[in-house]
């Protein structure tokens, strides 16, 4: 799915002349974060993902209450020699004098191995209390399918990818029922992506892939 919609997108950039408003920040369901990294909202994807649960849930219910719900998931992926990420967090605390509780975490699940070279994620501990915190950064290695949970105010970013192929990672941001993000997908800072241009079908490119 995540292979199928980034081909289709980039085909349809590139035949109604769109590479321009792609690298000045993209649109609402697909937008670039930094060269050569491209943050998606798959079609069906939440819904797979609903549909399927994952063995992350249980943690995510202790964190954040049985009624936890998947507020967005979607698909960053990061193409060879792409620019590594700023330190960032996804969003930021709801109470601007008392610390609470965590509200929302992210899941990262990476589609392929993610090791140093082929851009890991990077988180510095204890900064989802002090975005100051004075600590040392820690690089996440992981194999495809595992679970990377972490509080979604966070400062973390993504490494450049050294390697040879495409890295994607799935994310999903579980929150409390009452949360709604209001910035990161706001239809308000984006437009929203044309009608994909037609392609060749998908069977095709799936034999093309598995004859490479």
């Amino acid at each position: 799915m995540v292979e199928d919609y980034y081909e289709d997108v980039v085909h349809t950039v590139s035949q109604l002349n769109l590479s321009e408003d792609l690298v000045n920040g993209g649109f609402s369901t697909f937008k670039t974060r930094d060269r050569g990294r491209f943050d998606m909202v798959v079609p069906g994807l939440a819904q797979l993902l609903e549909a399927a649960g994952g063995a992350w849930m249980p943690l995510v219910k202790a964190l954040l209450g049985d009624d936890a719900r998947l507020c967005h998931a979607g698909c960053i992926t990061a193409l060879p020699d792409c620019a590594g990420q700023k330190w960032h967090s996804d969003g930021d605390h709801v109470h601007d004098e008392m610390q609470l509780p965590a509200h929302a975490v992210n899941v990262f699940v990476p589609l392929i191995d993610s090791g140093l070279r082929q851009g890991a994620t990077e988180f510095v501990p204890k900064t989802h209390y002090d975005w100051s915190a004075d600590e040392r950064p820690v690089v996440l290695e992981a194999h495809a399918g595992d679970a990377v949970i972490f509080d979604w105010r966070l400062k973390h970013r993504g490494l450049a990818n050294k390697g040879a192929a495409n890295r994607p990672l799935l994310y999903m941001t579980y929150s409390k029922p009452w949360f709604v993000d209001k910035y990161n997908f706001s239809k308000d800072r984006y437009e929203d992506l044309p009608p994909l241009v037609p392609r060749t079908t998908r069977e095709g490119r799936s034999e093309r892939r598995q004859a490479s």
